[in-house]
């Protein structure tokens, strides 16, 4: 229970940001030249990759600040390449790294270089057999809490790179890996509006492993099953009522409807109370307002309890839901590990097809008749 709250309120705290610029200072800060080539971007909107005769550029964009970079990354293969100086150098492809959160282990799994993570946060928190197996054997070393890294473990690892999850104000621990003068990577695919834009940063990852082409088929096979799947829920003649999320110290957080989960919601042949709230964050209601607008929706779906009885522990009232009493009911929670480790925090992340799947055989299951859930899980 610990963990999930954990996640849950890491997920929205905001303490991240970087120096931003003015859409003017943006347009000079970039090449003047034309770059050979850019990647095709979907769904994301918050990174692009630009081919140069010599180079890579790779930009983050800023989200908080409308029009500004985050961070500019300058790819070569030869480090004594010159490139524009308003960026990181790193060379290319990296081939150790040290990571500070679950939600890239998937991405880089997909690209098969698992093997390229040297150190990880708060490994007990991770789901991946093999890293697991591999901070077991002392392949992959404990860097501990996320926002407070062993810097003297970094130093002794040496990686070719640290990535971490970006946040909307400059957190202590990021000026301290600064002072490592290891090259930062900045991941911020948590904030994008879709799932598909979540999972699109799979090609972010690819450019630092020379491994473009085969993330670009990789996301067209993920894209090419979503569509498929939101196609054949379309096809439905009714939808069931959705409610969301859980309380937590008297406030009840559930998904804006204009968040990448919302949208699943929609995609999957949902009818989520809130679809037509505009937040792309969580959104807090007090439980008051929650019982009122929720107590009578057919399916509930991410829970933090995990079981029916856990649930009325939580708070008895819970017991009046109508999903509650129709065991109607659904956690996040199908494949975990003893020691906190949630799959849907890792791999649901550049796996949405699959989530979807899900969803849409709670909404709808004679839709999928054989199918068997994967991430969520209905409480007994």
């Amino acid at each position: 229970m610990r963990n999930i709250f954990f996640y849950t309120l890491i997920f929205f705290v905001i303490c991240y940001t970087a120096t931003g610029c003015t859409k003017q200072q943006k347009q000079d800060s970039l090449d003047s030249t034309t770059p050979i080539r850019s990647v095709p971007i979907s769904y994301a909107t918050n990174f692009s990759i630009d081919h140069f005769e010599t180079y890579t550029r790779v930009i983050v964009y800023n989200p908080w600040q409308q029009n500004t970079i985050l961070q500019t990354y300058y790819l070569v293969e030869n480090i004594s390449t010159t490139t524009p100086d308003n960026g990181i150098k790193i060379q290319i492809p990296i081939h150790t790294l040290v990571v500070n959160s679950c939600s890239h282990i998937e991405f880089i799994c997909m690209l098969n270089e698992l093997e390229s993570i040297v150190g990880i946060s708060s490994p007990e928190l991770v789901f991946n057999p093999i890293i697991r197996q591999r901070v077991a054997n002392g392949k992959i070393e404990n860097m501990g809490d996320a926002f407070a890294m062993n810097i003297e473990k970094i130093l002794i690892k040496k990686p070719n790179a640290i990535m971490v999850t970006g946040y909307n104000q400059m957190s202590d621990s990021h000026l301290r890996l600064e002072t490592t003068h290891i090259p930062i990577i900045v991941n911020i695919e948590w904030m994008e509006a879709s799932s598909l834009g979540r999972a699109e940063w799979i090609k972010f990852i690819a450019a630092f492993y020379k491994q473009e082409e085969i993330a670009d088929s990789l996301f067209q096979q993920v894209e090419k099953n979503y569509k498929e799947l939101l196609a054949l829920a379309q096809t439905v003649p009714s939808k069931p009522s959705i409610a969301s999320g859980n309380s937590f110290k008297g406030t009840w957080y559930l998904p804006g409807g204009n968040s990448f989960m919302g949208k699943l919601y929609y995609d999957a042949g949902g009818d989520y109370v809130f679809a037509k709230d505009s937040s792309s964050g969580s959104l807090p209601l007090s439980f008051e307002v929650a019982m009122k607008d929720l107590r009578h929706c057919d399916i509930w779906l991410g829970s933090n309890a995990n079981s029916l009885h856990e649930l009325v522990q939580m708070d008895s009232r819970l017991m009046l839901f109508d999903a509650y009493k129709n065991k109607q009911v659904y956690n996040y929670s199908k494949r975990t590990t003893p020691s906190g480790g949630n799959d849907y925090w890792e791999s649901a992340i550049a796996r949405p097809d699959i989530l979807l799947k899900d969803l849409i055989k709670v909404l709808h299951p004679n839709l999928l008749p054989d199918y068997e859930l994967f991430y969520i899980n209905r409480l007994e």
